[in-house]
């Protein structure tokens, strides 16, 4: 990750560090089968993921238990994935507080 952040734009860097989190674990179901990744950023309820197995990065929703809600299927650069996470509308998917979506 940090080869790509440092090829990446200054300013997609900077936005980068402000949403970075401790690298943690999340579970994520694909077909019936719990797979893991790793969450590197978040803003608000949304995540941009890492998965080593596909050596790539992407953004879903994340539950209260910590478990990605819309994972994708992208293997998208670091870049990539911070353009997604900013360009996704100030709506439903940032403010919804979380029992809504039960």
């Amino acid at each position: 990750m940090s080869d790509q952040l440092a090829k990446c734009l200054q300013e997609h860097a900077e936005q980068f560090a402000r949403f970075r989190v401790p690298f943690r674990t999340a579970s994520v179901m694909r077909g019936g089968v719990s797979e893991s990744v790793f969450i590197v950023a978040q803003l608000g309820q949304v995540a941009i993921y890492y998965e080593d197995v596909e050596e790539g990065f992407n953004v879903s929703e994340v539950a209260s238990d910590g478990s990605l809600i819309t994972p994708g299927f992208e293997q998208w650069t670091i870049t990539d994935a911070i353009q997604h996470l900013l360009a996704l509308p100030h709506d439903s998917v940032r403010s919804e507080p979380d029992t809504a979506r039960r």
